[in-house]
C-alpha cells in the first residue's frame, strides 16, 4: 500500500500523572547556565539604534561632488536584530547635495515597497530633507526638487506603516560607507543582497551599539575590539549562509534566512513579507 495513503494513526490518549504524595520531596531546580556573552552590547554615546520588533530600518545617504555634479546614493536595510536584508547604491546626476539626499530617500522607499516591506523606519542624516518631506505642502510641483518631494510624500499615503526621521551622522555610518562602495560607474541601481566585506566591522559595531566618531572612522581600539568579536564568532562557526566568504554578519536573504550555528541548519525560515499591513492613510 502506498505509504502516502495509509490511514491516520489512532488519536493520542492522554494519561495524567498520578498526584504527588504529601510526603514526597520535590526535586531540586534544574540550573541552566546562561549563554556566553560573546556578543556584548556596548551602548555608549550616539550610535545606530535597532528598530522596534516587527519593523525594519532603512538608512540612506548621498555623496555630492560639486565640480562635476555627479553624486552617489546608497541605502542599507536591516531588521530588528541588526541583520542585513538588502542595500543599494547608484550614481546619480544632481544639482546639489540636498537633491542627492532626496533621491536616496526616494529610491529607498521604492525598493522597500517593491520588496513587500510594510513596517519601515527610514532614517536620513539630512535634517532639511526630512523636514521638507514631512511638512512641505505641494499641489503643483514647479521644479524637479518638488517632484521628488511629492513622490516621497506619495509613499506615505500607501497602505503601510512608514516613518521618516532624522538621525545624526554617527547613526548613519553604514549607509555613508556604502556610498563609497559602488559596483560600477553606471547610473543603474545596484542592489546588494549581501553586505560588502568592507562593511563587516561597521555592521558589527552597529549591532553591539558601539559609538562611531562623527568623522566617520573607527579608531584603533574599536577596530581591535571588533576583530576580537569577529574571531570569537568564527570560532563558534556562527556565520550567515549563503555568502561567498565567512562574513560574520549579517546577511539575511530577503525570502529565506539560513543561519548556521555549530554546523546545523536552522529550518525556521523568516519571511519579512509576512509582516502585518497597517493602513495609515
Amino acid at each position: 500500500m502506498n505509504p502516502i495513503f495509509l490511514p491516520p494513526p489512532p488519536p493520542f490518549s492522554f494519561i495524567p500523572f498520578p498526584p504527588p504524595s504529601p510526603n514526597s520531596v520535590p526535586p531540586p531546580l534544574l540550573y541552566c547556565p546562561p549563554p556566553p556573552h560573546f556578543l556584548p552590547t556596548i551602548s555608549t554615546g550616539i550610535h545606530w539604534n535597532k528598530p522596534p520588533p516587527g519593523f525594519v530600518k532603512l538608512n540612506t545617504d548621498a555623496s555630492y561632488k560639486y565640480n562635476c555634479q555627479r553624486s552617489s546614493i546608497a541605502g542599507v536595510c536591516r531588521d530588528e536584530d541588526g541583520i542585513w536584508m538588502f542595500g543599494f547604491s547608484s550614481r546619480v546626476q544632481s544639482g546639489s547635495s540636498f537633491e542627492a539626499e532626496l533621491m536616496a530617500v526616494r529610491e529607498a522607499l521604492k525598493l522597500a515597497w517593491d520588496k513587500g516591506l510594510r513596517r519601515v523606519i527610514l532614517e536620513s542624516d539630512s535634517e532639511s530633507v526630512v523636514n521638507r518631506i514631512r511638512n512641505q505642502t505641494i499641489r503643483q510641483p514647479k521644479n524637479q526638487l518638488e517632484e521628488i518631494i511629492l513622490e516621497c510624500q506619495g509613499y506615505g499615503s500607501r497602505a503601510w506603516s512608514c516613518f521618516i526621521q532624522h538621525t545624526r551622522r554617527e547613526g548613519n555610518f553604514a549607509a555613508d560607507a556604502l556610498t563609497k562602495k559602488l559596483a560600477s560607474e553606471s547610473f543603474e541601481v545596484h542592489v546588494w543582497n549581501h553586505p560588502p566585506e568592507s562593511l563587516s566591522l561597521i555592521l558589527l559595531a552597529d549591532m553591539v551599539g558601539m559609538e562611531v566618531p562623527r568623522h566617520g572612522a573607527l579608531d584603533k581600539n574599536q577596530i581591535a575590539q571588533l576583530k576580537v568579536m569577529k574571531r570569537e564568532l568564527l570560532a563558534r562557526n556562527l556565520h550567515c549562509y549563503p555568502c561567498s566568504k565567512k562574513i560574520i554578519i549579517l546577511a539575511k536573504p530577503f525570502h529565506k534566512f539560513h543561519y548556521l550555528a555549530q554546523g546545523s541548519m536552522d529550518k525556521n525560515n523568516k519571511r519579512m513579507n509576512s509582516l502585518p499591513i497597517v493602513d495609515t492613510s
